[in-house]
């Protein structure tokens, strides 16, 4: 496990390198990245080669910060800072 600071938060992830386009998990709410659906998309791409990224939103399993006091616009801004520093060229989101 890895960690991104955005926007004075700590983000916990997981990334693997492969080919593209990555795929990137988004989980649910309070959700973390070592749930089954994450960790069985997780398997997936390793199979079949593909770059794949998961992540726990801030308030979230691995990530700083207390959950009630996060909001779906902190999450949103989350997602858009890892998609955006640990991605490369297009990807598809899976949604839990």
């Amino acid at each position: 496990m890895e960690f991104l600071e955005a926007n004075g938060r700590r983000i916990a992830y997981e990334r693997r390198k492969g080919t593209g386009p990555g795929v990137v998990f988004l989980g649910g709410f309070r959700s973390d990245m070592t749930g089954t659906k994450a960790q069985a998309l997780d398997d997936w791409a390793m199979r079949q080669g593909r770059a794949f990224l998961r992540f726990d939103y801030s308030g979230h399993g691995q990530s700083s910060g207390d959950f009630l006091d996060g909001s779906i616009g902190d999450w949103a801004q989350d997602a858009m800072a890892a998609i955006g520093a640990l991605t490369e060229g297009p990807q598809v989101l899976v949604g839990s």
